[in-house]
């Protein structure tokens, strides 16, 4: 018997603990920092009214819990972005903040925009309070390319290291192939070309590798990157466009370093090991994340909480507003050598009343929900625990074997065999229904603990101290109450949550 529902949105899922524009599209996190007491966080933005662009928008904040929107800080506004301000990275020199990003401009004629016809403007400006931005300056332009790439250079993530400044670019090669590009300079206005990279095999790992960041933890860099136009597989690159890492031997700049041809070379270097790339994020909804030091050491990343490129195939049904950005989060080490997300300290302050997980409160009985076998679902001894406000911050430790998360009934985690599964169960997915986690992903094999944050249309999960992720959006038609029901053996405890302060927003 089908089913009839109807997706007329009651609400407008607005967010309690994560950023929103009042209006408008937020993409990529751009120009992350610590500057002068404050967290800067830009990000793309489109703003729809009073007046439309593509830009970074800004976000201020002392604690990370307390946030200030200034609107658009950068915005297209001359020749060198007049096709959009695109996304770019800041540091801090001579007490300033120097932010870089990629100035988008087409040119007029017959052209196809990823071969030719396309400027790639590395483009500086600098603010001495955080708040207002001097000229544009070029600093590279198309001219400072390798010939073998095409016009989609862009993302400059830019740092200082060993006396020096350096930059990576992401970019996309003539015939199709993802690379990395490395300029050095002393003074941060002329650059270089030091050094590029890209997989070892003959075979392109995408054919643009967008968002480069290097990462230091204990002492070990690591390459962060987002390969577009990777093919997708059963256990791996379910999304359109995925996100991940590669860890590396050495330093990243004596590894690029190996190019010894440069600006007259053919191809981009090939030395990094595409079977070593690890993937951040299972879920349906995260991208190109960028990471900073704060000023106590911190390494935090944010990413982008959307799907990039694909709106076609669901529908978002927020009105005026559209994405948003993680919670800021710190990366470490586990004893496994891989790097683990965990939201920041900062976010245990929002929590309320503590919940607890009851037989009484669970959601559902055991049954079926299509007409196969697989479809048996079996809730016997399942605990359950119903959250005001649709936010909760849920830890689930020491988990015994298979089990079953489920939110409302709407989305679940299930654990079965050698795989967990992220599954939408209603229209809540808007059309979206399966993501996959292979246990092998996983160091230890198996889940051991998991801590779930669900914020009105957001849901972070985080799996064996955040080892791996799952990142997804999602729209109940109930965002007043969240009912979260476990069947696994383990110790379940909970809080709601309270949300961010919005100075201005």
């Amino acid at each position: 018997m089908a089913m009839l529902i109807n997706l007329e949105a009651k609400h407008n899922w607005r967010l309690k603990y994560h950023l929103q524009a009042p209006n408008g599209n937020i993409t990529d996190p751009n120009g992350l920092c610590y500057f002068k007491g404050l967290y800067h966080v830009f990000h793309q933005y489109v703003p729809r009214w009073p007046k439309r662009g593509h830009g970074w928008g800004h976000w201020t904040s002392p604690d990370l819990i307390t946030w200030t929107f200034c609107g658009g800080a950068i915005m297209p506004d001359c020749e060198l972005d007049a096709n959009g301000s695109y996304s770019g990275s800041a540091i801090i020199k001579n007490n300033q903040m120097w932010c870089y990003y990629t100035g988008n401009f087409l040119e007029e004629g017959d052209h196809d925009y990823d071969y030719s016809g396309r400027r790639a403007n590395e483009t500086l400006t600098i603010t001495e309070d955080g708040l207002n931005f001097g000229p544009k300056e070029l600093v590279l332009g198309n001219d400072g390319y390798p010939a073998y790439c095409s016009n989609h250079v862009r993302d400059p993530k830019v740092w200082e290291q060993d006396g020096a400044l350096h930059m990576l670019l992401g970019a996309r090669t003539m015939d199709d192939r993802g690379c990395v590009l490395l300029y050095r300079s002393e003074d941060g206005r002329a650059w270089t070309l030091e050094g590029t990279c890209t997989s070892l095999s003959d075979r392109a790992f995408g054919y643009m590798w967008e968002c480069p960041n290097l990462v230091t933890l204990d002492g070990r860099e690591f390459l962060f990157v987002c390969p577009q136009g990777k093919s997708k597989e059963d256990l791996r690159f379910q999304n359109i466009y995925n996100s991940g890492y590669f860890a590396l031997d050495t330093k990243l700049i004596d590894l690029m370093a190996g190019d010894k041809d440069l600006m007259n070379a053919k191809a981009p270097y090939r030395c990094i090991d595409e079977r070593g790339f690890v993937e951040l994020d299972y879920g349906f909804d995260f991208y190109a994340p960028q990471v900073f030091e704060d000023a106590t050491g911190r390494s935090l990343l944010i990413g982008w909480v959307g799907v990039p490129d694909i709106e076609f195939q669901y529908d978002v049904p927020t009105r005026e507003w559209a994405h948003t950005v993680t919670m800021p989060r710190v990366l470490s080490l586990n004893e496994a050598g891989r790097v683990c997300q965990w939201p920041v300290e900062e976010m245990n302050a929002l929590r309320g009343k503590a919940v607890s997980f009851t037989p009484e409160a669970a959601h559902g009985a055991s049954g079926f929900v299509g007409s196969s076998s697989y479809d048996m679902f079996v809730m016997d001894g399942a605990l359950g625990a119903t959250f005001a406000g649709g936010t909760c911050d849920v830890s689930i430790d020491n988990i015994q074997g298979e089990g079953r998360l489920l939110l409302n009934a709407d989305l679940e985690f299930v654990v079965r065999g050698d795989t967990a599964e992220l599954v939408f169960l209603g229209p809540a997915g808007r059309f979206r229904t399966l993501r996959r986690l292979p246990l092998s992903a996983l160091s230890a094999g198996k889940i051991e603990s998991m801590r779930l944050m669900v914020d009105t249309s957001v849901v972070e999960l985080f799996v064996n101290g955040g080892e791996v992720t799952l990142t997804t959006r999602w729209f109940p038609m109930d965002i007043d109450t969240l009912h979260v029901t476990s069947t696994f053996s383990a110790q379940h405890s909970g809080y709601e949550m309270g949300g961010y302060t919005f100075q201005n927003c």
